[in-house]
């Protein structure tokens, strides 16, 4: 899939040999080639995390990629939203560990 491709093609730039078996008939085939097509923004990403840092990387290399293979892309953004059962969430958790 999508994930095996990517591993494939920074490991030719970083100057390793290497091959991708396919298992399906298809590349990109698999559950992540089928994704909705966005990228991840990192949003819920602590600041400053290794995990935010990969996230914000991974952006860039998609957008270099895009411009060199002429893959269209189209930046729209994204909305986040707090949930009210996402806050009585928190507050439970929150409580919980007052509780300890």
């Amino acid at each position: 899939g999508v994930i095996g491709l990517s591993v494939l093609h920074t490991s030719l730039r970083s100057g390793y040999t290497a091959i991708l078996l396919e298992r399906n008939p298809h590349i990109c085939d698999g559950a992540s080639g089928r994704n909705s097509g966005v990228l991840c923004t990192g949003v819920d990403a602590p600041p400053g995390s290794l995990e935010r840092a990969l996230i914000r990387d991974s952006i860039s290399r998609v957008r270099e990629f895009c411009g060199a293979m002429n893959v269209p892309m189209r930046e729209c953004g994204s909305l986040v939203c707090l949930w009210p059962w996402d806050v009585v969430e928190k507050k439970k958790t929150e409580t919980e560990e007052e509780e300890d």
